[in-house]
């Protein structure tokens, strides 16, 4: 199981649970193995150009449907070398801001955007990435002029968000949540269309004031395409069978993530429909890779 990210992340940890699931039902080792660079690009290859045998699989999220609108030239089409095997989980980010700055809801940060075109800095976790587009999205939407700013990582984002030098931020619950507890940051809503079942008290961002507004980060398990229905179909009905048992349920609902074991279509119909819309406002945006 090919995992794009480094040890230690989400994707990666998600693996681990799953691959300890599949051996257990296959009696056959499934090892995660973590090939990381180019923006998750070349562990992707590797799966898109693998046999369509069942034995090379892909533990991804959606960078996956973000690579194929940010780099011009790939040697894959994920669209046409991958096929879904299962949603396994998604989670919302969420969107905080300092608590000293005195915004107090999302529709006040648009105003005061719209009142100060290009002076509201919006923090990101790097060009290119989930946060970086949520915010894209929310700029385009909004119809608001904001000043982005790429960090290498949440960590240094989130703490020039709490010293004022930049003033807004989307990222995970996981990284955010602590600050907001501690009263440093405040929490003005979570991206999903629906609210969070570990934030029911937070609103969304599309009910508070962007109507249609919709992001979340997901994690996939896909095949290189042309893969046996029966091995698909075999591969997800084990793989959910594994997840849904209680240790799994436990840990992978650790983060705020909700699990999704969902069928191969439905994979399929959301990889698609990721796979135009982030190509559209990346290309709407202009939108470059970071070198």
């Amino acid at each position: 199981m090919v995992v794009p990210f480094p040890p230690g992340g989400g994707v990666d940890a998600t693996a681990r649970v799953l691959g300890q699931k599949l051996t257990e039902a296959w009696k056959q080792q499934v090892v995660a193995d973590n090939r990381t660079g180019a923006g998750t690009t070349i562990g992707t290859e590797i799966v898109a150009r693998a046999a369509p045998d069942g034995y090379t699989l892909l533990l991804t999220n959606n960078a996956l449907a973000i690579s194929s609108g940010l780099y011009p030239k790939l040697n894959y089409d994920a669209g046409r070398n991958l096929q879904p095997v299962m949603e396994v989980l998604r989670a919302p980010f969420v969107l905080v801001v300092s608590a000293a700055a005195g915004v107090k809801s999302t529709k006040e940060l648009i105003a005061q955007a719209k009142a100060k075109p290009g002076e509201i800095a919006l923090a990101n976790t790097g060009i290119g990435s989930g946060p970086h587009l949520a915010g894209v999205l929310f700029a385009q939407m909004t119809g608001t002029s904001l000043n982005f700013i790429p960090y290498k990582g949440g960590g240094p984002a989130i703490q020039d968000l709490i010293a004022g030098r930049v003033q807004a931020l989307f990222t995970t619950p996981l990284a955010a949540m602590p600050h907001v507890q501690t009263g440093r940051l405040r929490l003005l809503g979570v991206t999903s269309a629906k609210r969070s079942p570990a934030l029911p008290d937070a609103p969304t961002i599309a009910e508070s004031s962007v109507a249609g507004y919709d992001v979340s980060t997901w994690y996939m398990l896909l095949a290189p395409a042309n893969t046996p229905p029966a091995i698909v179909a075999k591969i997800s009905r084990d793989a959910m069978a594994g997840l849904k048992q209680p240790d799994a349920v436990k840990i992978l609902g650790s983060e705020g993530a909700e699990l999704v074991l969902g069928t191969p279509a439905e994979a399929t119909a959301l990889l698609r429909s990721d796979l135009a819309r982030w190509s559209k406002v990346i290309k709407e945006a202009n939108v470059k890779p970071d070198d």
